[in-house]
């Protein structure tokens, strides 16, 4: 409506009017039903409009709210991507920071070649450039993922005075000392490798090897693992819990000295052999000397021989032994191939106690005449020992049989019992009639070893087995070559109920009855008679022949 219109209304208002329109009946001060109706729809559409604006004013509010959620959430996450990937950056060059590759090897299998091992320091240098020089030279023709001038650290695990007087009798070194310096070059010869001497005892280099390949396996500065463990299937079951994982396989490269075990070589890993480093072949510890003079160094282990034809042996433990089967003479110790490298340093010097001969074992058996006729030896005793066999010589006491107080014989002490060394004499499969009588009845058809050279100390251990079954003459025995045990040697139980003879019940005769007291109890094989000798010694019965 424009103004004019407006205007015009305002002049015909009811307040405009004049009596006469009044007059003539026409009330403009009336309201109109239609001007109601008009009216209440203006305000209703009036609401309407404010609700439609209401509305749209919240709903702007409402998007409004929403939208800086967003922007929120969107900066936050900003943030945090920005943080992630500072920290991912950071984290990666920490990773790729100090990246190494680990060489683990077992030094009681894995031994390092002959040639190093023999020259001692400047070996155990030569071995850890060597291998350092072999594992860098694989990193970078196959291993192309390993950044060059990665770090390469070693660990060996060994007995080292365990190895060293196996590698002593192989021939390999001559003294015990050479291995002990070529542990210390190996040790100086480059800043990461470390000789670890783990000391005697069973599978405490495995136990090692096997917690510091579990220590370094997920260690992710370490890029590959050297793993030197051919010889041992044992390995087998720690490299199978990392089969189902590319990462793991890929990781692990094998190194082989002696050809893998079956169980090895069965694995998915890599493997890798470097020629001239490590020994191809295991050591054979029976049949070569402990020690070599200074002046020959040519002595190599022995191939185990041939095992003979079984034949027929005597039921039992007797104390006396058939004569031989044959008087054919058995070959000189010096002269065996065993010793033929050292022949020329060894005098052969004929004595009385090397013409005579009797029918067991064709040694003399020593008396005071020919010991007191032989010349004096050119070496010490058991220096003699080491460099040429010779039967064990019993000193003048053993022709003597010691009694106690009942006339029972009393055996005298052995060494300690040490069950490691017991079991591994026990699988050399030493006769122990040859070694310590020097007349087993079968000589060159005995199914039992006659060349190895045992040690003083092995020859103790010896002893101590051959005490272990006990002999059918039992205390009454009288023969002082007699090997076998005449009471039992096992220690006595440990046990309140059980104090030295033990009265258990008395028959109606009024006599005793004992028990096997010791820590076998009644599956010892000695009868309980010898459980409860006297070896307080009284007597002593001289034997002569």
């Amino acid at each position: 409506m424009s103004p004019a219109q407006m205007y015009d209304n305002n002049q015909r208002s009811p307040a405009n009017s004049t009596p006469m329109d009044r007059q003539n009946g026409t009330n403009k001060l009336e309201p109109d039903n239609n001007t109601l109706q008009v009216l209440w729809a203006r305000y209703e559409q009036i609401v309407r409009n404010d609700a439609a604006k209401a509305d749209l004013l919240k709903e702007v509010l409402i998007r409004y709210e929403f939208l800086s959620q967003e922007h929120t959430k969107l900066a936050t996450y900003v943030q945090d991507k920005q943080a992630m990937e500072s920290g991912f950056r950071a984290m990666q060059i920490s990773m790729e920071a100090d990246p190494f590759v680990f060489i683990l090897i077992d030094g009681d299998g894995m031994i390092f070649h002959d040639a190093l091992l023999a020259t001692g320091e400047n070996g155990g240098l030569a071995a850890a450039g060597n291998l350092f020089n072999a594992v860098t030279r694989c990193i970078r023709d196959e291993l192309l993922s390993i950044p060059i001038g990665v770090r390469v650290v070693c660990r060996v695990y060994a007995n080292v005075r365990g190895l060293a007087e196996v590698l002593v009798k192989c021939g390999i070194i001559e003294e015990v000392n050479t291995f002990q310096d070529f542990v210390l070059g190996f040790t100086r010869g480059k800043a990461l490798f470390d000789f670890v001497d783990v000391g005697p005892g069973k599978d405490r280099a495995d136990q090692k090897l096997i917690e510091t390949f579990k220590l370094y396996i997920n260690d992710f500065h370490c890029r590959q693992i050297f793993f030197g463990c051919s010889h041992d299937n044992g390995y087998a079951r720690i490299l199978e819990e990392h089969l189902n994982d590319d990462v793991y396989t890929k990781k692990v490269t094998l190194l082989e000295g002696v050809p893998f075990e079956k169980e090895l070589l069965m694995l998915p890993f890599n493997t890798k052999k470097f020629p001239g480093l490590f020994r191809d072949r295991k050591l054979q510890v029976w049949g070569a000397p402990p020690a070599i003079p200074p002046a020959v160094n040519t002595m190599t282990c022995l191939p185990t021989p041939p095992v003979p034809k079984a034949i027929p042996v005597y039921a039992g433990m007797p104390t006396r032994f058939p004569p031989p089967l044959s008087r054919q003479p058995t070959q000189s110790p010096v002269d065996s191939p065993v010793l033929r490298n050292i022949r020329p340093a060894l005098p052969r010097t004929p004595s009385a106690s090397t013409l005579a001969s009797n029918d067991s074992a064709g040694l003399a058996k020593p008396t005071y005449a020919n010991m007191a006729v032989a010349p004096a030896p050119l070496f010490p005793e058991p220096e003699l020992a080491q460099l040429a066999y010779k039967k064990f010589m019993k000193p003048n006491n053993d022709e003597e049989i010691h009694c106690n107080r009942l006339g029972q014989r009393v055996d005298p002490p052995t060494r300690n019992y040490d069950k490691d060394e017991v079991n591994r004499l026990k699988k050399l499969k030493l006769c122990n009639v040859h070694f310590l009588r020097g007349e087993c009845p079968y000589n060159e058809n005995c199914t039992h070893l006659h060349e190895y050279i045992p040690s003083p100390a092995e020859l103790g251990t010896l002893k101590l087995v051959a005490r272990m079954a006990p002999c059918n003459m039992g205390t009454s025995c009288t023969d002082t070559k007699c090997i076998h045990g005449h009471r039992c040697p096992a220690p006595k139980k440990k046990s309140k109920e059980v104090k030295g003879v033990l009265v258990l019940n008395k028959g109606r005769t009024g006599e005793s009855s004992k028990i096997r007291d010791c820590i076998f109890g009644e599956d010892c094989k000695f009868p309980v008679e010898l459980h409860h000798v006297d070896t307080d010694i009284v007597k002593r019965t001289v034997i002569r022949n």
